[in-house]
């Protein structure tokens, strides 16, 4: 059986809008819960299981049945970002993505194969594991679950670039963005039947090095700065580092993990670099009261220029991916890999939630989010859908 590698996307994504930095000397805090789950993959548009059928022969006889696994992949992550002022244009900030647990239910199948005159009757599945017992292949069990793992931490930095003149009269900004991965994840186990890894090449969440940049239109906006409505547009690419991965010995799965004899020792997967755009749009339903608080410094006029109390965001990604590149001493081992992830895409649909209470004096905004990347089909990528939910902490201390 391949091992599963899930797909996450999470972006560094705390700040509003696409341009949106903090001000000079200004801290914030954001730290979240999330929840992901994925339990297909796409082909040409046409949803797959995560892993293909498996099918098992008699030596030098007959079909003895396919296993059909229908694996499951669950996560629960605490994600952390700190981010910092450096000046009124740019803001740098570290993500820290922790998995707390992960779950994977496997929902293995067996189809009956062949006629078997031993037993009188085609192997069930209870036979093929009889069978595969005595070749020291134990059964894979119904639900695997990991630990607390830390994934690859983001390094980032958005610069807003200047305004001229036209683009300040039309409330139009634009802004640059680059981060980096520092290679804190790890690799899923080669000797596990079913395993998965926290890097950003497994969780598919981001490149290794990104290059973004962003634009916000706004629309119906006061004499404080605040808008009713906002339409933003980020245009990325992201480079995937080649990593490199054991081949199994067949430790503890001799018949599903033993591929080092043929793949080598070690093996190379370059996984394909993006080219990607994200379209957002920023509702403001409510701005909210404007308070003297020790957050405006005792000013209302302060306050009122603060962002507002409600805010819905909808936004659609897509990503085009590239070709992945496969080596290892057996070609076929490579090309098998490969057609699974080809050039292609994904579709992604995000809506977010906001509350700021900076207006009425707490340093805090709350938020949650749902992201679906099933509800439109993609090619040789794996959707994953993700619900989130977090608090920021706002801080100025000079």
């Amino acid at each position: 059986m391949k091992r599963l590698l899930p797909v996450l996307l999470c972006s560094w994504s705390a700040l509003a809008a696409e341009t949106t930095v903090l001000p000079k000397g200004g801290w914030m805090l954001d730290a979240a819960y999330m929840f992901s789950w994925i339990d297909k993959q796409w082909a040409n548009y046409e949803s797959l299981p995560l892993v293909e059928e498996i099918r098992r022969y008699e030596p030098g006889q007959g079909l003895q049945g396919i296993l059909r696994p229908r694996p499951k992949a669950e996560f629960d992550f605490l994600m952390l970002q700190l981010m910092y002022g450096v000046t009124d244009r740019l803001t740098v900030g570290a993500y820290v993505p922790i998995v707390l647990r992960t779950r994977i239910s496997t929902n293995i199948e067996w189809q009956p194969g062949d006629y078997q005159s031993t037993l009188g009757r085609p192997y069930s599945l209870q036979d093929f594991w009889g069978w595969a017992g005595s070749m020291g292949q134990q059964p894979v069990p119904d639900h695997w679950t990991g630990g607390v793992k830390l994934a690859d931490i983001v390094l980032a930095g958005r610069f807003l670039l200047p305004e001229f003149e036209w683009m300040k009269k039309h409330h139009f900004r634009w802004a640059t963005q680059l981060q980096v991965v520092l290679p804190t994840g790890t690799n899923a186990d080669p000797e596990e039947a079913v395993s998965v890894g926290t890097n950003m090449w497994e969780l598919h969440s981001a490149g290794d090095v990104e290059v973004h940049l962003s634009a916000d239109k706004q629309f119906l906006v006061d004499d404080k700065g605040i808008y009713r409505f906002n339409v933003g547009l980020d245009l990325f690419y992201a480079f995937m580092r080649p990593r490199e991965y054991k081949g199994g010995h067949g430790l503890k799965n001799p018949l599903l993990n033993n591929t080092a004899p043929y793949v080598g020792e070690t093996y190379w997967v370059d996984g394909g670099d993006w080219l990607a755009g994200t379209l957002s749009v920023d509702v403001v339903p409510w701005i909210g009261p404007a308070l003297p608080t020790f957050v405006s410094g005792q000013s209302a006029e302060r306050a009122a220029a603060l962002p507002p109390m409600l805010m819905l965001t909808l936004s659609y990604t897509r990503i085009q991916t590239f070709q992945s590149d496969w080596q290892s001493n057996s070609p076929l081992w490579d090309y098998d890999r490969e057609k699974y992830w080809q050039a292609g895409e994904k579709n992604i649909l995000r809506a977010t939630l906001t509350v700021s209470l900076l207006r009425v004096g707490a340093p805090l905004q709350i938020y949650a989010r749902y992201q679906a990347g099933d509800l439109i089909p993609g090619r040789y990528t794996r959707p994953a859908n993700i619900f989130s939910a977090g608090v920021r902490v706002l801080a100025k201390f000079w």
